[in-house]
């Protein structure tokens, strides 16, 4: 009942007798089962009625779902608008529950049906665990971002976790979210022709690359021993030798990030080409190392089921990764120190013999600042698409999104690259010699 009469405008609506969400599984603990789907697929539908009538909620949280004598209710429509209205929120600001508002939302997104379903799947996340899966406080919105969510196995949590990616395309909806808690129905992954939330009768619960547009398929040493197949069939099929190939969803491309980095940190060689390349090879290694980290989570999730302690169990081991991949981009370093070399020898000599650049001090010192920042462009190239590089690759992808998870961070890079950029202009502008560390001098 809404009155708009008199002196002040107000919204009545009925009595819930009860407590919220937030409260019951505070008291009673976390619910799973078909306590779990009944409590969803009534939050679901209270949810699509909602949206039907063409308004947005905004505000879907634990602490705003009663759990009344006749089931759950969704209340509390103080942030709610309706779908055609004009924007009520001032760029930059975002209002909700900190935990239960989507990335998209975040990001700077209008919030919209979809970001109410993702706030609804958090919630429902809160249900079957307990605790908000993002966190609570400032905290939470950068792993929200992220979108890095750590639930227990029960069934249904596969679909559940896809609810939760940050592809919004890739998202289940609730109806197929409420079906595979009931351990009915599977919701297959976003690929060609396939739509990413079809019901199909395969084997329950299992969802295959749904936090991600692409998937990357990986062999691995460490994933199960000959003849186990517990576990491989949701992230690979086990090969004979007792490795698994390991499918996982592809990391989130920041294209443009990178090619700044990049051709930042090869603008250094014109003033210490060989400390750059030790750079360039460093990074090359760590990148290559967190894929193999992230490589054996999903192998030990796929032989023995998600369990709390694996993240920091391989975390734990990244030295040992490292190891690992300074052995496998071996090839590739190597090749890239004899392709480096090679194009920097013959470029300084091209400008030394004034055929590609002038006589003066500028233009001598101009080309051979190009030369040695074409020679590690050269370098950079072989190191991303040499030998066995595919892990290296797939590597800077995953280091990166996690460094520029959203719009924000991602400019913030590129304007660091930029600037990195301008600095070494203003280095070969003042003539500064470079940089031959180790060698003592001047390579001949």
């Amino acid at each position: 009942m809404q009155r708009l009469d008199g002196d002040e405008t107000f919204v009545v609506f009925e009595y819930i007798p009860g407590k919220s969400l937030w409260d019951h599984v505070q008291d009673n603990g976390p619910m799973r089962g078909d306590v779990l789907a009944d409590v969803a697929d009534r939050t679901a539908s209270a949810l699509e009625a909602v949206h039907a009538s063409g308004v947005i909620h905004r505000d879907v949280t634990p602490s705003n779902i009663m759990m009344g004598p006749d089931g759950p209710v969704l209340i509390d429509f103080g942030l709610s608008h309706r779908a055609t209205d004009d924007r009520l929120t001032r760029d930059g600001l975002v209002s909700g529950t900190a935990g239960y508002v989507a990335p998209e939302v975040i990001d700077g997104e209008e919030p919209g049906a979809v970001a109410d379903r993702w706030s609804w799947a958090a919630t429902i996340a809160y249900a079957a665990t307990g605790t908000a899966p993002f966190g609570s406080g400032t905290g939470a919105i950068s792993k929200t971002l992220e979108a890095k969510v750590d639930l227990p196995d029960f069934p249904g949590v596969e679909a559940l976790t896809a609810a939760l990616g940050r592809d919004i395309g890739a998202r289940p909806g609730p109806r197929d979210v409420v079906a595979a808690l009931r351990g009915a129905t599977t919701v297959l992954p976003r690929s060609g022709e396939i739509a990413p939330t079809m019901v199909a009768g395969m084997a329950p619960t299992a969802v295959m690359g749904a936090d991600g547009d692409l998937t990357e398929t990986f062999t691995t040493g460490v994933a199960a021993e000959p003849g186990s197949e517990e576990g491989v069939d949701e992230f690979g099929d086990l090969l004979s030798d007792g490795s698994a190939q390991v499918v996982m969803a592809a990391a989130p491309r920041r294209k443009f990030v990178i090619a700044m980095l990049a051709l930042a940190t090869a603008s250094a060689a014109a003033f210490a080409p060989f400390i750059t390349f030790i750079f360039m090879v460093l990074c090359a290694v760590v990148v290559r190392g967190v894929q193999r980290r992230a490589l054996a989570l999903a192998a030990a999730r796929a032989r023995r089921g998600q369990r709390r302690g694996d993240a920091a169990l391989q975390t734990i081991g990244l030295p040992w990764h490292i190891l690992r991949a300074t052995g496998e981009a071996l090839p590739s370093i190597l090749l890239a120190a004899i392709v480096g070399v090679g194009v920097g020898a013959l470029g300084w000599w091209l400008v030394g013999s004034e055929m590609v650049a002038g006589s003066s001090t500028e233009a001598q010192s101009w080309g051979h600042a190009i030369v040695l920042v074409v020679a590690a462009l050269a370098a950079q190239a072989t190191l991303w698409w040499g030998p066995w590089a595919e892990l290296t690759r797939e590597g800077a992808h995953r280091v990166t999104a996690a460094a520029a998870p959203s719009r924000g961070p991602a400019t913030a890079w590129v304007i660091v690259a930029i600037a990195a950029l301008a600095v070494m202009a203003l280095v070969v502008l003042l003539l500064v010699e470079p940089l031959w560390w180790p060698l003592p001098d001047l390579p001949a």
